[in-house]
């Protein structure tokens, strides 16, 4: 993807852009006038975790009594709500260096994302706290916004890679920055080989009787299960096979038929979804 120059302005395109990718944001009351300033150009996205799980998008807008409000332009929550919080310039990064960063400059180059979680612990698993709704609202805003300035997922940076050294950051806690940027590639390129190479519409021949859906349960709940988890492990990779078609199956499900163009998104195992995935008949 040709990387093009940096746009200047404010991103008051962040709305539109990111319920193109199929998120439903909630603009906070006057997040167009919020912020400390103008960006100066906008070089990619900076990612944070808040310190507390129940941190809010409306703290992320005042701020604290030690540093002023807004502190990102963008929250999410446990949930995976949404919330644009300013338009202008956040107080997120802070003093530190990256090589496309002039240094100390990040709040005036980088899109701040505050995600409303502990962070765990420096040296925590991926993933660990981090539930599927809000990691996956987190690849989803990161890819939104690389598409639309032309970046790759290398324009996904954590506030600990620059500022870990300068200031001992080391959100986002729990999040491998080199997978979150591989999910968000995963996330980036279907829309690009979409674009060039139509997808030519899905046989469900073997497939026309399945129907699986919250609720179902058993063997081949299990298999569909198996081969989410098996093939597709960047948002599947932790699915319990427990032949129980629950909440956590259903949004695997949804994220398979969202990236997979042509599918409608309703967590259904119907036919033409049960044939993209190749999923063996029992």
């Amino acid at each position: 993807m040709p990387l093009r120059k940096p746009p200047a302005g404010n991103p008051v395109w962040l709305p539109a852009v990111l319920r193109g990718e199929g998120l439903e944001p909630v603009e906070f009351p006057g997040w167009r006038d919020r912020g400390h300033g103008t960006f100066k150009d906008i070089r990619g996205v900076m990612v944070h975790h808040t310190g507390s799980d129940r941190a809010t998008a409306a703290s992320i807008a005042t701020g604290r009594t030690d540093l002023a409000g807004p502190l990102s332009q963008l929250h999410i929550a446990r949930d995976g709500a949404v919330t644009v919080v300013a338009a202008g310039v956040a107080w997120h990064a802070g003093v530190g260096m990256y090589p496309w960063v002039p240094a100390n400059m990040g709040n005036w180059h980088l899109i701040g994302i505050e995600c409303a979680n502990s962070g765990t612990s420096p040296s925590a698993s991926h993933r660990r706290n981090w539930p599927d709704a809000q990691y996956f609202a987190l690849v989803r805003c990161c890819a939104a916004i690389n598409r639309h300035l032309a970046q790759t997922s290398a324009r996904t940076i954590g506030h600990k890679e620059y500022a870990g050294r300068t200031q001992g950051k080391w959100d986002p806690g729990a999040i491998h920055m080199d997978v979150l940027r591989r999910d968000i590639t995963e996330q980036i390129r279907p829309d690009f080989v979409a674009m060039r190479t139509p997808r030519p519409p899905v046989p469900v021949g073997e497939y026309a009787e399945i129907l699986l859906h919250r609720g179902s349960a058993g063997p081949q709940v299990a298999e569909l299960q198996r081969r989410l988890k098996a093939a597709y492990a960047a948002y599947a990779g932790d699915l319990v096979v427990d032949g129980v078609f629950g909440a956590e199956t259903e949004v695997a499900v949804r994220e398979f038929q969202r990236r997979y163009r042509g599918l409608t998104v309703d967590g259904i195992v119907g036919p033409a979804t049960a044939a993209a995935l190749r999923l063996r008949i029992l």
